[in-house]
């Protein structure tokens, strides 16, 4: 079990790839971290777990269940102690076919997957965040959450997302106003495309090279917002500014 006193304790969700990944390899490197990785995918998960080492923890978790986020926030502090710092970071993109035209009348419904996963995934990390860094030993901790570029400019092609991520962002603004008087900061990061696993190298060949979001930076801006006691409702749109 690992000591609280002498170490931080990091979670992150879609933390077996991409962002997620990047930040856990981050953390790694800066040693004085122990990380749980929450995703779906168990075989990138035992690699990350094997990879990074024995002070990350695979947990295979859907976030748009609540009681699967419980039990692995409840495996991580039984594990390393409490939770200092939460990655709010899972999500999906896709157009879920919003502007398709139905296949019978009256229309069904749209897929409210993306939704599901970027939103309401998100609150429940961060609604959970919440309550465990109030019981740690010292209260407090850092929140970051995932939006995108698209939570303040349209999408017009991904309009469900474009809706997820505007939650997102507003999200962080209320939490970040409500919970600062309680040692808990609230920040967002609003990257723009970033090649991560969502998409095919296909899709990303279709992107002008200046759109991409460096994942360096990302990680930066992440770090930055975790190591800078004063950062509060910060929503960098790449680095940490």
């Amino acid at each position: 079990m690992g000591s609280h006193q002498t170490m931080k304790v990091a979670l992150i969700t879609g933390g077996v790839a991409g962002m997620g990944r990047a930040v856990a390899e981050a953390l790694v490197q800066k040693g004085g971290w122990f990380v749980s990785l929450l995703d779906l995918n168990k075989e990138t998960g035992a690699e990350a777990e094997r990879t990074l080492g024995e002070n990350v923890q695979f947990i295979e978790a859907d976030v748009t269940n609540y009681d699967q986020q419980v039990a692995a926030f409840e495996r991580t502090v039984k594990k390393f102690g409490g939770i200092d710092f939460v990655f709010a970071n899972a999500g999906i993109a896709g157009g879920a076919d919003f502007y398709g035209a139905p296949k019978s009348w009256p229309p069904g419904p749209p897929s409210f997957l993306v939704e599901e996963v970027c939103l309401r995934g998100a609150i429940l990390t961060s609604y959970l965040a919440m309550q465990y860094m109030r019981r740690n030993p010292e209260p407090g901790g850092v929140i970051v959450m995932t939006a995108s570029a698209a939570a303040i400019y349209a999408a017009p092609e991904l309009p469900m997302y474009t809706a997820a991520k505007h939650g997102v962002l507003g999200l962080v603004r209320a939490m970040s106003e409500r919970l600062g008087g309680e040692n808990i900061r609230v920040n967002a990061i609003l990257p723009g495309a970033i090649r991560t696993t969502l998409h095919s190298k296909e899709i990303w060949e279709q992107f002008p090279q200046q759109d991409f979001t460096p994942v360096e930076e990302v990680v930066a801006a992440v770090l930055g917002m975790v190591e800078d006691g004063k950062a509060n409702a910060r929503q960098p749109l790449t680095s940490y500014l």
